[in-house]
């Protein structure tokens, strides 16, 4: 099977070396892709953000299946140039992908089909919001979110009310140019956060799903929580103290009522979807919708999946997947994340990388080779990942390979699940105080 794979980041190494993993030869094509893409297969160059280069190259070279990693490509529309050509793509179409982005339009999404999220409140015009601020009735913080994509920056927790009218006014100034001139005021949520993945099939005919296991983030670069977000320190899954009956809540509140609500929108849905969700005292409850697989959360969900990915995918992709429980391995998967120096605020690159033999699987995610030699080229610049039948010996895994793997300057959390366990071995759930 010929697959062009759509990125160049951690993501998509973890889905490269699922897929070239099959049984079935996969000759694999990765676009930009990267020097480590480029050990799994050829790599070439395009725009992602140019539907039309894309679907000129595979009308060009034919590939059985077109993957697509990050949400640039697909809010852009690539996959729908590709599918015109009677390509499969796994990845949504332009329509479907506003879920993430537009924020505007998730809520109204969430709204029209009755799923539980917060209190919001879209505004277009800088007085309209600046009076919202002033006469806020949910106390603070504010969250803050430019409607459009913003590379990650554009969601803001503002403590008081000069900081909201401060990050409403930036971004009204255009912050983050047409993406933060229309802003989603919400109410904080406050509970226990995890990220759920759910394949969808969904036309005007057709409606099938299937959960993958929840997964933890751990989002702040230092450990015990603190210093700044990053776009992710390592995660973990599934989470030990969630129970079958939360796992049936959570499809029954938020995955059924969203696979219905994209049938009855006429959408059509032939990717992922990622759920953003806080457990709050109330239950589940949707913090935004991601049309694509998480990072770090792939890394974590590759190790667990015990199915012939390309297989899976070109299901989906052709409309023809029927709900089923997939088939992953009784195991706890973790992966964490090897950051370069001064990330996330910036990233020392062409530093000279180690690398030994790690018992656990290496994913590359900002690495580039020079002269031979690996250097970092980004902000995350390595994953190490690893199941284990349980968390503890996931993790145990995971800190003896920090052994073989560094640089100088690299930054790394040795607390990614240690929280989670933690209370897994207090006798808390979920629905315990985080």
């Amino acid at each position: 099977m010929k697959i062009l794979l759509l990125g160049s980041g951690g993501r998509e190494h973890a889905l490269a070396l699922k897929l070239t993993s099959a049984a079935g030869a996969v000759d694999l094509v990765s676009a930009p892709g990267s020097d480590a893409l480029g050990e799994l297969g050829a790599c070439v160059s395009l725009d992602l953000e140019a539907p039309a280069a894309v679907a000129a190259w595979c009308a060009a070279h034919r590939p059985d299946l077109v993957v697509v990693g990050p949400e640039v490509p697909l809010v852009a529309g690539v996959g729908d140039a590709v599918r015109a050509l009677g390509i499969p793509v796994f990845g949504h179409d332009a329509a479907t992908a506003r879920l993430e982005g537009s924020k505007a339009f998730a809520k109204a999404f969430m709204a029209r089909h009755g799923i539980p999220c917060a209190a919001s409140h879209t505004v277009t015009d800088l007085a309209a919001g600046e009076a919202l601020i002033e006469g806020w009735a949910h106390g603070f913080p504010i969250v803050l979110k430019a409607d459009g994509l913003a590379a990650g920056k554009g969601v803001v927790l503002a403590p008081d009310k000069a900081e909201a009218l401060r990050t409403f006014r930036a971004f009204m100034a255009g912050q983050f140019g047409e993406a933060s001139r229309t802003v989603v005021f919400e109410a904080p949520l406050v509970g226990m956060e995890l990220s759920l993945h759910v394949l969808v099939d969904v036309d005007a005919r057709h409606a099938a799903y299937a959960m993958l296991p929840a997964c933890q983030d751990h989002k702040r670069i230092f450990e015990g929580d603190r210093g700044p977000n990053t776009g992710g320190m390592g995660a973990f899954g599934p989470i030990p103290f969630l129970r079958p009956e939360d796992v049936e809540r959570m499809r029954r509140d938020l995955v059924e009522p969203t696979v219905r609500g994209l049938q009855k929108d006429g959408l059509t849905a032939r990717g992922v979807l990622f759920l953003g969700v806080m457990w709050t005292a109330s239950g589940p409850e949707l913090l935004e919708y991601n049309v694509r697989f998480g990072d770090p959360e792939t890394q974590v969900l590759m190790q667990l999946l015990d199915e012939d990915l390309a297989g899976l995918l070109m299901e989906v992709a052709e409309g023809r997947f029927r709900a089923r429980d997939l088939k992953v391995k009784p195991h706890t998967a973790i992966t964490v994340v090897l950051a370069a120096e001064d990330y996330p605020e910036g990233a020392k690159k062409e530093v000279p990388i180690t690398v030994g033999a790690p018992a656990v699987t290496l994913i590359h995610a900002g690495t580039r080779k020079q002269n031979g030699q690996w250097v970092t080229n980004g902000g995350r610049v390595m994953n190490l990942a690893a199941s284990a039948p349980d968390l503890t010996a996931a993790r145990a895994a995971v800190l003896e390979a920090l052994g073989e793997v560094g640089w100088s300057g690299m930054q790394v959390r040795r607390d990614i699940g240690l929280k989670a366990l933690a209370h897994a071995q207090a006798g808390k759930t979920v629905q315990d105080p985080w």
